[in-house]
């Protein structure tokens, strides 16, 4: 007759445990809240105009929209190139302000949703206080990963003249963004780059940012900071694939310093007939424009499947055959980086997913490629 006695305070005493599950994080840890910012007194900036600088979007002068090709381009590009396109990756706004909050209005083109990648990468801003050579991250947006919409206080310390930098979303479009400064502070242009030279970084989802925690971690935008130089990131996501509109493209941009090559990863065996056209078409404008080409990083799955470590080998050789070959042939400009070696001995630490970097992975990366680059430009 016990048993049942038994039974039963131990089915009332489940219920709260299976409840107690539900976790409201917010209230847990008030670092995690998602504030509100308070407008009262804010006034509102669109920073297409001066003095704000935009960096990252070569027809925004023309197209007036956050995209990274033109609205119409003049070749054909594929309608997922097309799309992606429109997601800002490498966008930044700089500014000066002695105003003691800066706030962000933004509006998204979708609501987050990647499985591998947080909202605050996806479709947050990130915000980098100090001048050139002395950026220090501050904060990132923080909104609920369906919103399509939100507005938050990025700053919020003492008056004083302060260098503000903002990184755009990586994997999502921004049909509108403001910037807020209490009403009555002063807003002025940015320091200068070190150069108006812009390097431009054509690749695949890894060149775009995925999957960066913040904007501010995709490897082009580690190296803007240290170069203090304007990078254009044309990465897009699975569809790197070497087209030769693509290279037409880059020629359209002015002031170019430097093209980086990163889209093995997305064309795979098919870069053997594609690198040589691409190539041929940038140096048709440019013969001395340098040009840096980086075999693919090491995936996880390379460190247990022989074969496919074998084949990553023999394109990164064929790429560096190519380059040695260009060079004899007296294209002096001409570069190599074998991408294998970037993440290093604990590459298979280094991936979300076994392909696309975190933020340590995308540390790894600037700190290979940024000797590579300075010794070019200097």
């Amino acid at each position: 007759m016990k048993l049942p006695f038994l039974l039963i305070p131990c089915l009332l005493f489940l219920g709260p445990v299976l409840r107690a599950q539900t976790i409201e994080i917010e209230k847990l840890d008030p670092n995690m809240t998602l504030e509100k910012a308070d407008s009262k007194g804010i006034a509102w900036f669109d920073p297409r105009a001066a003095p704000f600088r935009l960096a990252g979007f070569p027809w925004i002068a023309e197209d007036k929209v956050y995209r990274r090709l033109p609205v119409e381009p003049k070749w054909p590009i594929r309608a997922a190139v097309d799309s992606l396109a429109n997601s800002t990756a490498g966008g930044q706004i700089q500014f000066q302000s002695d105003s003691a909050r800066i706030l962000l209005r933004v509006k998204l083109r979708q609501a987050s949703g990647m499985y591998h990648m947080p909202a605050t990468g996806q479709s947050g801003f990130d915000l980098y206080v100090g001048g050139p050579l002395k950026q220090r991250y501050l904060s990132t947006s923080r909104f609920s990963a369906n919103a399509k919409d939100y507005e938050v206080t990025l700053f919020n310390g003492q008056k004083g003249k302060h260098h503000f930098t903002l990184n755009f979303p990586l994997y999502n479009g921004i049909e509108s963004v403001e910037i807020g400064v209490v009403a009555g502070s002063t807003i002025a242009p940015p320091m200068p780059f070190a150069s108006d030279g812009r390097v431009v970084v054509y690749g695949t989802s890894i060149t775009q940012g995925g999957c960066a925690a913040r904007p501010g971690m995709a490897y082009p935008n580690i190296l803007s900071r240290r170069f203090n130089m304007e990078f254009i990131n044309l990465g897009f996501s699975g569809n790197g694939k070497g087209e030769p509109a693509l290279a037409k493209l880059i020629n359209q941009i002015e002031r170019k310093k430097l093209v980086v090559l990163d889209y093995e990863a997305n064309a795979g065996g098919s870069i053997r007939e594609t690198l040589g056209p691409f190539v041929e078409i940038l140096r048709s404008q440019d013969k001395d424009v340098p040009i840096l080409i980086i075999s693919k990083i090491r995936y996880a799955g390379e460190l247990f499947e022989r074969s496919q470590l074998e084949k990553a080998r023999a394109r990164a050789k064929f790429q560096a055959d190519f380059v040695s070959e260009r060079q004899a042939a007296g294209d002096t400009k001409i570069y190599f980086l074998d991408g294998g070696s970037l993440l290093g001995e604990h590459a298979h630490e280094c991936t979300v997913d076994g392909v696309h970097p975190t933020d340590l992975g995308f540390l790894k990366m600037a700190d290979g490629i940024e000797p590579v680059i300075r010794e070019i430009l200097k």
